[in-house]
């Protein structure tokens, strides 16, 4: 496997992109400190280039991926966390009972995967998209289906959903067990699908650990900021569970990038560069991307695909939410690691404190990103109402409202 770093991206974020000594410096410790926590065990190369440092791990196994995506992650919000002048506030919410009696059907894929624990985990978002039901991996090559009581089970089944067609065997009915790491694991990724499906069915906008108020909060003449919170389930070996809530605020500017750049293509492709490495949010689906380049181009042309990107946007039934002009230039970027192609006018860009400063932005914004966490208590104890209860394997399951808070200052 490879990790890549977007050296634009982490400069801006450590605020040394313009003096080029500091910032080869600190890309360089920042790569090691990587490096020596998360693939001390294996061999690695590197390839650097203007924009990215790429960091081969040699030997890695699909089993090691999720541990050393975890591993980076937590290095990444560590080193947010100190490059922030803000206090970090986190809320935890214990659950009214301990999962100790979630009992699950469980199904084995019949055909060998290649990348098992990423492609049943792309089965199961597409099973819940799809069909309905929610369903989670447990291992390397097996799926469970939370039982509701009373259904037949079928010996065997066919799903064809994320580009993939594969075959499933039932091997029996079991409880999941917290006490085992990788069944407790498969509690807590079940709880969380079941808060998002619950977010999502009141209107929040929820991508990944991320869910946030559809309206904004707060805004002013440029930007819109919306309140949310950045969440995750607490599964102990005694069964108790609880969500923990870590405040987030998104801004975004109320223009989209076409209108930001007068609707000139000219205006825009000159500032490829510059726009390198920044976020923005697509508009018809609330995800964020980073913003690789702008293209020659026209999002009325394929860029070697089977279809535009306007053919593409029809075909998913877009065009109703987004206005696109054809003779916009397409806009690179990365999602979740994939590449995408986007009309600059299904785009806005996301702000920083920093760019906010920088751009003057009213008193009534830089206040409520400064909000105290007494008013984060309050928005966390509305998005529980909001949770209210959901269902596992037939038991309902609610939030308790009072948490014991943690402040890290």
């Amino acid at each position: 496997m490879s990790i890549v770093v977007d050296l634009s991206g982490l400069l801006k974020l450590i605020g040394v992109e313009e003096e080029a000594s500091r910032a080869e410096e600190a890309a360089r410790r920042v790569i090691g400190e990587v490096v020596e926590r998360c693939l001390s065990r294996f061999k690695v190369s590197r390839s650097s280039s203007l924009l990215y440092e790429e960091v081969f791990c040699h030997g890695a196994s699909p089993y090691d991926y999720g541990r050393i995506c975890r591993c980076i992650e937590d290095y990444e919000r560590e080193l947010r966390s100190k490059l922030s002048a803000r206090r970090h506030v986190f809320f935890t919410f214990f659950t009214d009972k301990p999962l100790t009696n979630i009992q699950v059907a469980v199904y084995k894929v019949e055909e060998k995967l290649d990348q098992p624990h990423l492609v049943t985990g792309r089965l199961c978002r597409a099973v819940e998209r799809i069909y309905g039901y929610t369903a989670d991996r447990i291992g390397a090559n097996r799926l469970v289906f939370p039982l509701s009581g009373g259904e037949e089970l079928p010996e065997s089944l066919r799903i064809d959903a994320a580009d993939v067609s594969v075959s499933l065997r039932l091997e029996g009915v079991k409880v999941l067990d917290p006490s085992i790491p990788r069944e407790a694991n498969c509690l807590k990724r079940l709880l969380s699908r079941a808060v998002k499906a619950r977010l999502r069915l009141k209107g929040f906008t929820v991508k990944g650990l991320k869910a946030f108020w559809r309206d904004p909060a707060v805004e002013d003449e440029k930007v819109e900021v919306r309140r949310g919170f950045e969440f995750s389930v607490l599964v102990f070996s005694d069964g108790e569970a609880a969500l923990a809530l870590s405040p987030r605020s998104e801004v975004s500017s109320k223009m989209t990038l076409w209108e930001e750049y007068g609707c000139s293509p000219d205006r825009l492709k000159a500032s490829s560069r510059r726009l390198h490495g920044r976020a923005a949010k697509r508009i018809y689906d609330g995800s964020v991307i980073r913003i690789l380049g702008v293209e020659d181009a026209t999002v009325g042309e394929s860029l070697g695909q089977s279809v535009s990107v306007i053919g593409r946007y029809e075909s998913l039934g877009l065009l109703a939410k987004v206005r696109v002009a054809e003779g916009e230039p397409t806009v690179v970027g990365l999602s979740r690691g994939v590449v995408v192609h986007e009309a600059p006018s299904a785009l806005k860009l996301i702000y920083t404190l920093r760019d906010l400063k920088k751009m003057g932005a009213s008193s009534k914004v830089i206040s409520f990103l400064h909000s105290p966490p007494q008013t984060w208590l309050e928005a966390a104890k509305e998005l529980l109402k909001a949770i209210g209860t959901v269902e596992l394997d037939g038991e309902t399951i609610s939030f308790v409202e009072e948490p014991p808070e943690v402040e890290l200052l």
